[in-house]
């Protein structure tokens, strides 16, 4: 079921055959009715993805955090070993988004005015992957979760 909160996107890198055109068609057919019905969740992009960091993305000019996740730094990691793991989450991010169809379920926005959503492709949730693959933490909000967090990654 396609709800006004929930857009669907195809990377571009991924090859489309018959079935997956299909599946384009269709998606881009939802995203049309959803912008002429005139919901404000609703957006066009041309199908890319560009990776932030390992729990942010961009589609278009919309600034998506995933929901729920802490991936470790890479701009201002407090140490090596943060730096080195949050280019980790970030290839693995990558590696997910091109495994299938993109799609994004908003739930509002953070402090900064990024879109926090759960970002899904090829059916998978993201987030989820990245947390069990020990790549991202589950969030916890307030400044104890952020030292820990900061201990977790620099140890």
């Amino acid at each position: 079921m396609f709800s006004s909160n929930t857009n669907s996107f195809t990377p571009s890198s991924r090859k489309i055959g018959p079935l997956s055109g299909r599946m384009v068609r269709g998606c881009v057919f939802l995203l049309a009715l959803d912008l002429l019905t005139g919901s404000p969740n609703a957006q066009t992009t041309d199908g890319r993805a560009v990776i932030i960091d390992g729990d942010t993305i961009a589609l278009g000019s919309e600034r998506v955090r995933i929901l729920n996740i802490d991936a470790p730094e890479t701009r201002n990691a407090r140490c090596e070993a943060e730096l080195v793991a949050g280019l980790k989450a970030k290839e693995r991010l990558a590696t997910l988004l091109r495994s299938g169809l993109i799609e994004v379920d908003r739930h509002g926005e953070d402090r900064y005015r990024r879109t926090l959503a759960r970002v899904s492709a090829g059916g998978r949730d993201v987030g989820e992957v990245l947390v069990r693959e020990r790549l991202a933490l589950p969030w916890h909000d307030g400044p104890e979760a952020r030292d820990k967090r900061a201990a977790h990654w620099c140890g």
